[in-house]
């Protein structure tokens, strides 16, 4: 994966600003809700140390310009131990501009801000500058500063930075708002009779350039014809030192600082003796990290994932183009998409061969933890995973017995079924979050792995509880049902997984048991609903276990359809946490005493012959939670006649 993000890195960096990395534009919007145009502005917060006071005026608005940022040297905020140095920040990160010049919020013993900090401490060649001086004078207005840009915090008894009450006293229009902020100062004792922005002092372009850039005679011929090992791109290069990872939001840290890395036999106490790269190198994965967190990121199992190739064939290859395959063919798999018919472009539109890594992480903006991989997926499985849901949802539609159209609706559109319906199908607990099986379970398939069916059934299980005790406030995964369509959120839970089956069998990711211990029937199946029957058992390759639940679930659905008037029915009875032999048993014959009660008993003759004739009353070994499915499977299937 390094070497693709040295790739990556290395096409992004040729049409790049050399500050591009290390900026952070603010994020805006242009329109609201209802499409209203927002204005966004930039505004400086000028310390006038003529008259001691902070000038911040609507007369110096002006409208927000993406330039703004490499202009004004918008910079990221750096993480670990160091020093705010920020003199032109996002508006909502005004209390880094406030760190930068009067040290943290609420410090009442700080002496000065955090840029003067960082220049005693990093800079000293800057100790006697105009901008250490500036500096100073600038901190006697830490008192003014909070009365301007300060409010009350009742709850915690002190007082809070707040970006609001700056935009309030600039008196904006209701829906505009303020971007980007920035310092200037007005100082005539040190030549600035006019208002400068202080990120275009030269003292602060020449602290902010030897801070990201190193030092300037690091760059000469001496030190550069050194060569040393650089651990990412594995070569001998000139210019290699410990990779610097003060960005909290980088992907490169993942290579690095946890766990789950890739220097995790590195030496702890000697971390930043070996694990060096080259500056051109830290340069190149620098810009990776953002390009890919900005531009390839997907949602699996409702968490953030970021995508990244690794090639077979690593020349010649067309990233924008890889790419943006890849990331159009994850919305098709894992989001949720409206149905417009089968695909007919479902390639990787690439002939190179490449595999795909799914890195999950958490992340505020802030900071960067991988939490899980899904590693080394081929394009080619990964593509035949997309086929098989895309042919299994074409499929289901001819099934009379489904109306899939109806089970893949949700708040009146149709669906495309992909593994985001199945992340519905798989209740999670919001208390238990850390344990994802919907994730665990993608990761099993897209890796090409077996998945085992008596975890699915177990899943299946919990959904079934989670409809019937209506327990959606614990599982917010799960599509909510409300009780009086009970029967319909089994119906459409079913024929799901089902669908979901078929998948995995169109995979080879599953082995069902299909054996049948006895011959099919044959005259009796003559009729068109039998048929329908034999057809629905020969698509699903049941076995002669799951057929006799099936038409236990038949007799169930008869039953319940006499009671249907009824608010208690027998599919109370029903006990979703599992039936074993005994509990199958108990539910036959009150099924059976319940419809003698109706004097409906010969509408279940047959179905209750053919549950006797599959049901091994010696031998029985099926897994509970499986007899729940096939028997609720028999209670969804409907054929029009």
């Amino acid at each position: 994966m390094l070497e693709t993000l040295l790739k990556i890195g290395q096409w992004q960096s040729e049409t790049a600003n050399e500050w591009d990395r290390f900026l952070e534009p603010p994020k805006v919007s242009y329109n609201d809700k209802k499409g209203n145009p927002i204005t966004n502005y930039t505004v400086p917060i000028i310390f006038d140390l003529d008259e001691m006071d902070i000038v911040v005026t609507s007369s110096n608005l002006k409208e927000y310009d993406e330039s703004d940022v490499l202009d004004l040297k918008a910079l990221k905020v750096q993480g670990g131990n160091n020093k705010a140095i920020y003199s032109t920040v996002p508006a909502n990160k005004i209390i880094q501009l406030y760190k930068t010049f009067f040290g943290k919020e609420n410090k009442d013993d700080a002496r000065e801000g955090e840029l003067s900090e960082a220049i005693k401490k990093d800079f000293d060649q800057l100790q006697n500058s105009t901008l250490h001086s500036i500096l100073q004078k600038v901190f006697e207005l830490k008192e003014r500063f909070t009365e301007i840009a300060g409010v009350q915090d009742e709850k915690r008894d002190r007082t809070a930075i707040n970006i609001k009450t700056i935009e309030n006293l600039l008196g904006l229009e209701k829906g505009n708002n303020l971007a980007l902020i920035y310092a200037a100062v007005k100082a005539s004792r040190f030549g600035f009779n006019q208002p400068v922005a202080v990120a275009k002092l030269q003292d602060y372009e020449n602290l902010i350039r030897q801070k990201f850039f190193g030092p300037e005679n690091d760059n000469d011929q001496t030190n550069s014809i050194k060569e040393s090992l650089c651990y990412a791109s594995g070569a001998m290069e000139p210019n290699v030192e410990a990779i610097d990872l003060s960005t909290r939001y980088s992907l490169n840290k993942m290579f690095v600082t946890e766990t789950r890395n890739y220097a995790g036999s590195f030496d702890r106490e000697n971390f930043k003796i070996n694990y060096k790269v080259s500056r051109a190198n830290q340069e190149k994965l620098d810009y990776a990290s953002t390009f890919l967190l900005n531009n390839y990121k997907t949602r699996i199992a409702n968490i953030d994932h970021v995508i990244i190739p690794q090639f077979l064939n690593k020349e010649n290859i067309d990233l924008e183009l890889v790419l943006n395959g890849i990331k159009h063919k994850s919305d098709l798999l894992f989001h949720i998409n409206e149905f417009e018919g089968l695909e007919k472009d479902i390639k990787m539109e690439t002939e190179d061969v490449f595999w795909i890594n799914f890195i999950a992480f958490e992340s505020d903006g802030k900071f960067f933890k991988s939490t899980e991989i899904i590693k080394d997926v081929s394009q080619f499985h990964f593509q035949k995973v997309i086929e098989a849901f895309q042919q299994t949802d074409w499929e289901m539609k001819e099934f009379e017995y489904v109306n899939w159209d109806s089970v893949m609706n949700e708040f009146g559109k149709r669906r495309r079924f992909n593994l985001n319906t199945v992340y519905g199908l798989i209740p999670i607990r919001k208390d238990k979050e850390k344990m994802n099986m919907a994730l665990e379970l993608f990761k099993t398939i897209l890796e090409n792995r077996q998945v085992h069916g008596q975890q699915l059934f177990s899943h299946f299980k919990e959904l079934m509880l989670c409809h019937y005790f209506q327990r959606y406030k614990s599982y917010s995964n799960v599509l909510e049902y409300t009780p009086e369509y009970f029967g319909k959120a089994i119906h459409d839970s079913v024929f799901k997984y089902l669908a979901f089956f078929e998948v995995l069998k169109n995979l080879n990711l599953i082995k069902m048991d299909t054996t049948n211990q006895y011959e099919e029937l044959t005259a009796e199946s003559t009729n068109k609903y039998n048929e329908a029957i034999q057809r629905f058992f020969d698509r699903m390759d049941l076995n002669q276990a799951q057929k006799a639940m099936f038409y236990l679930g038949r007799i169930l659905s008869m039953v319940a359809y006499l009671q249907k008037d009824k608010n208690k029915t027998v599919i109370d009875k029903v006990n979703y946490s599992g039936m074993d032999r005994d509990s199958i048993i108990r539910l036959r014959i009150d099924l059976f005493e319940k419809a003698k009660q109706y004097g409906e008993s010969k509408r279940i003759v047959f179905s209750d012959g053919e549950f006797a004739k599959h049901f091994d009353f010696e031998k029985w070994n099926m897994d509970p939670n499986e007899a729940v499915f096939f028997i609720l499977t028999g209670f969804s299937f409907i054929v029009k006649l």
